[in-house]
């Protein structure tokens, strides 16, 4: 068994009632903006923050927050047993990181290309949500790790086998948001992110206190709302980032 963790993902009600109800199952995130990698985002420990996420998806549709719209903001929490951690909280998880970066730019060099950036993912955005560059890193780190073990099956290792299985999840602080006071270098919206690559890990899907599952009359509702969001999605015109 490895380390038991509550995590938190902002979504639409109607997604929330789906995973805690058994109807759907959940998918790997690959969008360019993910910045741990692939992987089912989560809040550590922390619903409000995913819930904020949520609303802030709602009432921003156009930064395209979140990759589907939210027209209910809600929060599933879930339940995680992961035993391999790529953890960007750890010295262990820097030096990794810092060896891929450095791997993406001398290869980025090699081929006269530039690597990629974080950048804003909207007019306004001094938190620089799009970090295409963190992005390739931390799935460069996953490439390194995969190549190890393929090399550790070939010898026939069993020590080296064990030490280079595959990070079942990555995790990371993001500090994002202004400053709580102008003495203090606490931000307001920080938070620890997790980016589950084995679903295998999601041991089951709970509401957060309070919640209740939604009945059939506001379920009908609700599912309305979200298909009117994404048709207001599908009409807008393609977001631009700030340069």
């Amino acid at each position: 068994m490895g380390r038991i963790v509550l995590a938190y993902h902002g979504c639409d009600i109607t997604t929330r009632d789906e995973f805690v109800r058994g109807q759907i199952k959940p998918r790997i995130s690959t969008n360019q903006y993910d910045w741990l990698g692939d992987g089912l985002y989560f809040f550590e420990s922390d619903w409000d923050r995913a819930l904020k996420l949520a609303h802030a998806s709602q009432h921003h549709p156009h930064r395209l927050l979140t990759k589907k719209p939210i027209a209910t903001p809600a929060v599933v929490g879930a339940v995680l047993d992961v035993d391999r951690w790529f953890d960007l909280t750890t010295q262990a998880g820097i030096r990794d990181f810092t060896r891929a970066a450095q791997a993406l730019v001398d290869g980025s060099a090699e081929k006269g290309a530039t690597p990629p950036e974080n950048k804003a993912a909207f007019i306004g955005d001094t938190d620089l949500l799009h970090r295409g560059f963190d992005r390739a890193a931390c799935e460069m780190v996953h490439t390194f790790r995969a190549v190890a073990h393929h090399n550790a099956l070939i010898a026939q290792d069993t020590q080296a086998i064990v030490a280079s299985a595959p990070y079942q999840a990555s995790r990371g602080a993001f500090e994002q948001g202004g400053l709580v006071s102008h003495r203090s270098s606490i931000c307001t919206d920080t938070h620890i992110q997790i980016a589950v690559r084995d679903l295998a890990c999601i041991k089951g899907w709970f509401l957060v206190p309070g919640d209740e599952l939604l009945n059939d009359e506001d379920l009908v509702e609700a599912k309305r709302r979200l298909g009117e969001a994404k048709r207001q999605r599908t009409a807008a015109k393609p977001r631009q980032a700030a340069k």
